[in-house]
This record gives C-alpha cells, sequence and structure tokens, in this order.
C-alpha cells in the first residue's frame, strides 16, 4: 500500500529550533504514523516525536487533511511556503525511509525544482530499499556512536542521539568526528532553516542531538 504522507507550509510555525518551513507528516491516521516506525529502537522507549507536540500536530493535520486533502499535498505546502524558506523537512513525525524509490525521486525532484533542499533522518538505513531510495538524500539516524561508524562505512551521512552533558565535538570508536546540533549549541539562535547542516546531498560531519522528550531519561548510551 503506498504511503501517505500530508504536507504543511510552515507558515505558521512556532517551532524555533526548525525554523517557519514546509514540512512532512507521515501518515493519515496515527496508526499509519506509527507503523512507518516499526522496528525504530526509539519508538517504545525513547521517541520525541510520538510522545509530544509532533503527535498533536499530526492529529490536527490528519484531521484537516480528512476534509481538505488538496491542501496538504506536496505541491500545494510549497506554494503556501514563506519566501525565507530554504530546506523541507521529512519529517515531524514518522519515518519516510519506506516510501519507495518512486515516490522519494518524485519528492525529492519536487523540492529542488523549488530551489529548496532536503532535510530529514531514517532509522531504517540498514534496509536496501531504504538505501536505494534514499542514501544521499536523507540522513542515517543512528542510537550509539558505533552504529554512526556502521552507517558511514555503509555510505550513508549520520546523526547520533547525545548524552546531555556531550562536548561541542566527540568522536566514534572509529575517530569520525561528531559535532552537536547547531541549533542545540546555540539556544535555536541558529535554526535548521539557515543551519541546513543536515542536508544528506552535501559533504559534512556528523551530527549529534541531544537526548530529549518525555521519555529521554530511558534512553541509554
Amino acid at each position: 500500500m503506498p504511503m501517505n504522507i500530508l504536507w504543511t507550509d510552515g507558515a505558521n510555525s512556532r517551532n524555533r529550533k526548525v525554523g517557519p518551513v514546509p514540512t512532512a507528516y507521515v501518515g493519515a491516521s496515527k496508526a499509519e504514523c506509527v507503523d512507518s516506525c516499526t522496528g525504530c529502537p526509539l519508538l517504545t522507549t525513547a521517541c520525541y516525536a510520538h510522545d509530544s507536540t509532533p503527535a498533536m500536530a499530526a492529529a490536527s493535520v490528519q484531521r484537516a487533511a480528512r476534509t481538505a486533502p488538496e491542501r496538504y499535498s506536496l505541491r500545494a505546502a510549497l506554494s503556501r511556503r514563506l519566501s525565507l524558506a530554504r530546506i523541507v523537512r521529512l519529517t515531524a513525525i514518522g519515518d519516510i525511509g519506506r516510501c519507495g524509490r518512486e515516490l522519494a525521486d518524485s519528492i525529492v525532484a519536487t523540492i529542488q525544482a523549488e530551489g529548496l533542499r532536503v532535510v530529514g533522518y531514517t532509522h531504517h538505513w540498514r534496509e536496501q530499499a531504504v538505501a536505494d531510495a534514499w542514501k544521499g538524500r536523507l540522513m542515517a539516524s543512528t542510537e550509539r556512536m558505533d552504529q554512526v561508524d556502521e552507517a558511514v562505512d555503509a555510505g550513508w551521512r549520520a546523526t547520533t542521539i547525545l548524552p546531555k552533558d556531550a562536548p561541542r565535538v566527540s568522536y566514534t570508536p572509529a575517530g569520525r568526528t561528531v559535532v552537536k546540533c547547531p541549533a542545540q549549541v546555540t539556544n535555536n539562535r541558529v535554526d535548521c532553516n539557515h543551519c541546513a547542516l543536515c542536508d544528506a546531498s552535501k559533504p559534512g560531519p556528523i551530527v549529534g542531538f541531544e537526548v530529549h522528550g518525555n521519555r529521554a531519561g530511558s534512553w541509554e548510551e
């Protein structure tokens, strides 16, 4: 079954970390959204998105899309975006990785035709179909430093989770440099829209995110 993806223009977003950018929400229902994340170890342990405000936002978008689905297409969202938007966020909640190569190609081509950059992540980076569709387009989301080395060795740019007391720069077991997310380092004075360090189509460092969310205390490195 094709993956349903709902798109918002981001114009009224209050997310200071990300900025007012077009954003994808995976799933026309909560069940579909959760299903897209099946297999991610954070889903049942320390997932910020499913335990916090992104889940509430997704529920609101899903309700609205049932009555006005045309407003939540990618093209509609891009047409309403603010002129200052530089990126499209994949995703606020849900994992787009398993959408398939054909849909991935269409999404990326549509975004790039508007002169925007793709910023997004997948926890399913080990799956060959996901790699075929998204390697070089999404960042591989990992949970530990040794997994970073595994992902990079497989050809991905990668992100990982850091403890709250992690330094700005740290290193993987193989000696690769991990830099802490600039938004977290600057208390959101730099947002994703202007940073775009997680544009996986460009070379760059491994990006680390401090563990956060309602169940952050249950995460173990």
